[in-house]
């Protein structure tokens, strides 16, 4: 009997734990799925295979120093891995930096391509407090053709007009073929699972702009913040995940 009764508590156990797991599942909302999701998407950077040893100086002009010989910490920063280059899938693409307050009135931007051509130029006036900002170039410019190099350069005008000796810092962009990728994107992307694609098959310039896009547009965006922190954190940038994003250059 006492063996008859032991069995029928185990039994009672099992059916107990049975109802509380499809209980549980019931209960699971799409919300809290796609939490589940996110935490298993990864933001890192993985460079791709071709992007070898950095092909220039990310800075010229005075060492570090930028109007009035002042010195900010942080200076100022293009985002972009070590290696100072980046794909991009994007005919027109946007970069990202990080300006110091300075007494610079203009910014300077520069497109050329590896002959030292201007593929596109112009000046933008500086933001009046620090920050992220993202410029990009026109619909207007000449696009930029499949699998070349182009060097983007970014100076702050210390004067009327630019000067040899302000600051100027460098990096290198190749736009690739979107269907160059063994790994296709996602078909139900969000801006988070496509800035986790773009990152992980090795789109640095698209990467960062997808995630500081949904920053700016949410703010308060807890996921987005995580994974933007992520992808910096990623290629050494961990000093810029906590500073603010201003709006876009027009």
């Amino acid at each position: 009997m006492l063996s008859i009764h032991l069995k029928k508590i185990r039994l009672a156990f099992i059916f107990l734990g049975v109802v509380g797991l499809m209980s549980g599942l019931m209960q699971a909302t799409p919300g809290s799925i796609a939490a589940a999701q996110l935490c298993e998407q990864s933001f890192d950077f993985i460079p791709p295979e071709d992007s070898g040893q950095p092909r220039t100086n990310r800075a010229g002009g005075r060492r570090g120093q930028l109007c009035n010989n002042s010195m900010p910490t942080p200076s100022l920063t293009l985002l972009m891995p070590p290696t100072n280059q980046g794909n991009t899938t994007a005919a027109h693409p946007t970069f990202l930096a990080y300006l110091p307050q300075t007494t610079a009135k203009q910014v300077f931007l520069s497109l050329e391509d590896e002959d030292n051509n201007y593929v596109y130029h112009t000046t933008f006036e500086s933001p009046e407090a620090a920050g992220i900002v993202n410029f990009s170039i026109p619909e207007t410019a000449p696009v930029l053709e499949i699998d070349k190099y182009y060097k983007v350069s970014l100076a702050m005008i210390c004067g009327e007009i630019l000067d040899p000796n302000d600051l100027v810092i460098e990096g290198w962009i190749k736009r690739i073929a979107p269907d160059m990728f063994t790994e296709l994107p996602p078909s139900q992307e969000t801006p988070l699972e496509l800035g986790a694609w773009y990152a992980r098959n090795g789109v640095w310039f698209d990467a960062v702009q997808m995630l500081a896009d949904l920053r700016i547009a949410e703010p308060n965006n807890l996921d987005a913040i995580a994974a933007w922190k992520e992808l910096l954190q990623s290629v050494g940038l961990d000093t810029m995940g906590t500073l603010p994003l201003l709006d876009p250059v027009d």
